[in-house]
């Protein structure tokens, strides 16, 4: 669509300004077609005629410095013939964070086409103004770690005057303020929500309601009331209040709230801004009669479509706290955690990126074909840092090494899709990113500290043998991309520094019945020692049994951890292993997972959710290949009946064990190797239907 629209404010940018601007223009018929583009600096809402049609519209500040993202929206069935207004309620947050970049100023692009001619751009002739009501709350305020504010409402200052008389917009290219001049596509769906619900239940208390939400979301609230006028609302949820991970427990930080003041009267209010819990906790002022209370649950829009199923209640209530914790995870990037940072730490979604494939519907790969843009489009010279989008970056190089690995996103992106494109984005920086280690003189890799160096948290971690086992393993799949592109200009710097570690990994580390470089032993370089190959097969049963008995990772390393044991055939092992470890968290009542087996930290983290691969690559055996293509390798992890399935693009893939059969059920569509080594003596049955 050629770009006719303006960039337009009101006279005033300053931070957390809520502006509303409204259009109103005639149709002489019903249109067919009505797409509409939107930008903004940082969030909308948008009705068309009254309708909800937009909530939480904008994405944050990317793909790159400077430049940010416009929404392509179809309305055509919100409009109709004679008089139609739109109206949007933009929230400028002037702020920054782990997931934003302030761009400095407020403002809005708007262009509709309606059946092929563009009909509707915004300019001068808009109506805009500062919302009257909102304003800033008083303490507590929110931590600096994610943007946004508390939402302040006075509604003894709300006006009902007709927009007629409302101030025009003010063209912000005249003013040479424009947010941002380069906008791509957004590259993800627009934010999916419901309607207004009730709470599942409401304890009632003086002062204070506390109602329950049906598990953990991210959800707004709603509030129909009656009150004398100057009256104090308080909303927020019981995770409003987060302590810091491990090593920062000691150290809390708020989220975000709403604080409204009445008028007099009956009156009510919707808070558009998203918050995460389990609960939400209106608190009151006497005097205040609350009526009606509810909330509006939104999100990225995907849905669990995978499944892992047991007659195991335990299991089952594990895998199911993995994909609503997965999916708390994601929205406009995804996030360490809802409720304390939303940032996307490149380690947490290397260990979701898996998940994503096996649990979710297919749109939710667009999410992680965004975080791998991300991460190589934002990088700072040669350096590719995690957490961005946002300006809290920096560089953890054990988490940018994950990345890169055999293990981490770029790799499993590419062995669920075969999709080139990525491999060719991230060649070239993989490779010079890992020029930026020197080699010693005994033939390992020399420690790297970037800003951060951070292994895992916690204590007992042999970085020596970590780092060069994550430094392997990022060479084995920089080399595995050569081949794929066909790109053989740095084969002779990856393979002479592969047969480098390789040649003095065992020399330096391997103790006889473990690899361990100090005082100490970690369970996490055992792991990372297999499944990086520099463990030979003749060690894994040592390996295992120090897997056995060794617990010091972090559910970020645990991950890696199951994954090894059951690559090493040790899958009985691992699932003890992941029942002992996960004990607690499969019993709280929390429908989430804990950012940490016994220091809570935040109560949904997106690096706690390795179960469910562990569960479906290694249980079911379902191991990428390529587009299309799996190799069916069931572990014998000590089950006796199970039912697994995921929806790829060709169909659903079933395999379900019943009486020392696996039963694997797939699309013709699909290409399937098989292999019943590791299965314990059960056999593979396999039934390929057409897809109709």
């Amino acid at each position: 669509m050629e770009q006719k629209a303006k960039w337009i404010w009101i006279q005033e940018s300053r931070p957390n300004q809520w502006v509303e601007m409204e259009r109103k223009f005639d149709l002489e018929a019903q249109p067919q077609s009505a797409v509409a583009e939107i930008a903004v600096d940082s969030k909308y809402t948008l009705w068309v005629n009254g309708t909800l049609c937009v909530l939480d519209g904008g994405l944050n500040r990317g793909p790159e410095c400077g430049k940010g993202y416009i929404d392509r929206i179809s309305l055509a069935r919100y409009l109709k013939q004679g008089e139609n207004t739109l109206r949007l309620m933009v929230w400028y947050w002037g702020n920054e964070g782990r997931n934003n970049e302030d761009s400095g100023h407020g403002g809005l692009y708007f262009q509709m086409e309606i059946d092929g001619e563009t009909r509707l751009v915004s300019d001068h002739t808009w109506a805009a103004r500062l919302c009257p009501g909102y304003q800033e709350t008083g303490k507590p305020l929110p931590a600096y770690l994610y943007g946004g504010h508390n939402v302040g409402y006075d509604a003894r200052k709300a006006d009902e005057a007709a927009p007629e008389t409302w101030p025009r917009a003010v063209e912000l290219g005249e003013m040479g303020c424009a947010p941002f001049g380069e906008a791509e596509p957004r590259p993800v769906p627009m934010m999916a929500f419901d309607k207004i619900r009730p709470f599942t239940k409401i304890q009632r208390q003086a002062g204070k309601w506390v109602c329950d939400l049906p598990y953990a979301c991210q959800s707004q609230p709603y509030f129909k009331l009656r009150a004398p006028e100057g009256r104090m609302v308080d909303v927020r949820t019981d995770r409003y209040t987060v302590n810091g991970g491990p090593g920062d427990e000691m150290h809390q930080y708020n989220g975000h709230r709403v604080e409204y003041i009445t008028r007099s009267g009956e009156q009510e209010f919707e808070a558009f801004n998203w918050m995460f819990g389990e609960k939400m906790i209106f608190t009151f002022d006497e005097g205040v009669e609350l009526i009606e209370v509810g909330y509006r649950e939104s999100g990225y829009d995907t849905r669990v479509m995978g499944s892992f199923h047991t007659g195991d209640g335990r299991i089952n209530r594990l895998m199911d706290k993995c994909c609503r914790t997965l999916i708390n995870c994601m929205r406009d990037n995804f996030m360490d955690c809802p409720d304390r940072e939303r940032g996307q730490w490149i380690g947490d979604v290397s260990v979701q990126t898996p998940q994503v494939f096996y649990l979710l519907e297919q749109n939710a790969v667009m999410l992680m074909r965004k975080a791998i843009s991300d991460f190589f489009r934002m990088r700072r010279g040669d350096v590719l840092v995690g957490n961005v989008p946002g300006v809290c970056y920096g560089e953890l190089p054990p988490q940018s090494l994950c990345a890169v690995s055999e293990w981490g996103m770029l790799a499993q992106y590419y062995a669920f899709t075969g999709d080139k494109t990525a491999l060719r984005q991230g060649f070239e920086p993989t490779v010079a990113y890992l020029k930026l280690w020197d080699m010693q003189q005994d033939g390992l890799v020399a420690p790297r500290t970037g800003n951060w160096r951070w292994f895992d948290h916690l204590e007992h971690i042999d970085e020596p043998v970590l780092e060069n086992a994550w430094y392997y393993s990022a060479l084995k799949f920089a080399r595995h991309m050569a081949d794929e592109l066909g790109v053989h200009d740095h084969d002779a710097l990856l393979e002479g520094r592969m047969k480098s570690i390789a040649a003095a990994y065992d020399k330096a580390f391997w103790k006889g019945d473990r690899y361990q470089s100090g005082a100490y032993t970690d369970d996490r370089a055992q792991a990372m020692a297999a499944l990086s190959g520099l463990a030979s097969e003749d060690k894994y049963p040592a390996l295992i049994s120090v897997l056995e008995h060794v617990q010091e990772a972090t559910p970020y390393m645990e991950a890696f951890v199951l994954l090894a044991m059951c690559e090493m055939g040790g899958g009985k092992a691992a699932m003890a292993r992941m029942m002992d470890r996960y004990g607690d968290l499969i019993d709280n009542e929390n429908t989430t997972l804990w950012e940490d087996f016994h220091i809570l930290g935040t109560h949904n983290h997106a690096w706690s959710g390795g179960p469910a691969t562990c569960l479906m690559r290694c249980a079911a055996g379902i191991v990428p290949e390529g587009a299309g293509q799996y190799l069916i390798r069931p572990v014998d992890m000590g089950l006796k009946a199970f039912e697994a399935a995921m929806f790829t693009p060709w169909g659903k893939l079933s395999v379900r064990l019943e009486n020392g059969i696996y039963f694997v059920k797939a699309p013709e569509a699909l290409s399937l190797r098989f292999d019943e080594r590791m299965a314990g003596g059960a056999r593979i049955a396999v039934e390929m239907e057409a897809v109709q």
